[in-house]
């Protein structure tokens, strides 16, 4: 009887790390692919996820238009579906569309069945409003077995980031993000469209500080010849040139 419980715990421990050291290290190795696409190519890849929401993701899309640049936007499902307009009006303008789930739940945190029907969810939702995508954002970067498997099947790109500015919870200041952008030869941005985050020390001053670093983040790219991508021109052999 000992020897079947211990047989059995031994399958669910290998299981578990299973359903999410395989996802883990396939983090790890895209990140470092992503670098090294950045650095080949000195893209600086502007993305923003959560939207979109209430004012500032238009705010942000007025001020992108101003600059002629283009940025991908990982939308959640349910806003998407509340502001389909504007999420149209994104994707017609240029800016590339990738899904964040419908929810945005954490996959560490959420069962697994609920958890891969908030990824197909949010997918879902944005076909719903005419807007086809094969990018795919896991909220918090977690993903697991079971979403990796379902990204797969539809053919979806995981699309994760190498430079965090952690606008939604202590934003870094501006020319740390730029130093780590000129060290890294480019770069991935994640920065966040919602109107503010729940947490961290100014909550208010989110959207100054998005707007902020996004434009010094062109201005970056101006002076030190950079080329502003977004995230799917990075896999695209004749994607050579700015996509602003």
């Amino acid at each position: 009887m000992l020897d079947l419980i211990l047989i059995v715990a031994l399958a669910v421990v290998f299981a578990s790390s299973l359903w999410y050291f395989v996802p883990w290290v396939v983090r790890r190795v895209q990140t470092r692919s992503l670098r090294q696409l950045c650095a080949q190519k000195r893209a600086i890849v502007l993305t923003f996820d959560d939207g979109p929401s209430e004012s500032f993701s238009s705010n942000l899309a007025d001020f992108l238009e101003a600059r002629n640049a283009r940025a991908t936007f990982f939308l959640i499902g349910e806003n998407a579906t509340n502001h389909s307009d504007f999420a149209l009006k994104l994707h017609d303008s240029g800016h590339e569309i990738g899904s964040h789930t419908r929810h945005h739940t954490n996959a560490w945190q959420t069962p697994p069945v609920r958890s891969i029907r908030d990824v197909m969810a949010g997918r879902e939702d944005l076909k719903g409003i005419g807007i086809q995508t094969h990018l795919f954002r896991p909220p918090f970067g977690k993903i697991t077995l079971g979403s990796l498997i379902y990204a797969s099947r539809v053919r979806d790109r995981l699309a994760f980031w190498t430079i965090d500015s952690r606008d939604s919870w202590a934003p870094r200041p501006v020319k740390d993000v730029l130093k780590d952008v000129q060290s890294q030869g480019g770069g991935v941005i994640l920065m966040h469209d919602f109107e503010r985050p729940l947490r961290g020390p100014n909550p208010e001053g989110h959207k100054d500080y998005v707007i902020s670093l996004t434009g010094a983040l062109l201005d970056f790219a101006d002076k030190h010849d950079f080329a502003i991508m977004r995230f799917g021109d990075l896999f695209d052999n004749a994607a050579g040139a700015s996509a602003r």
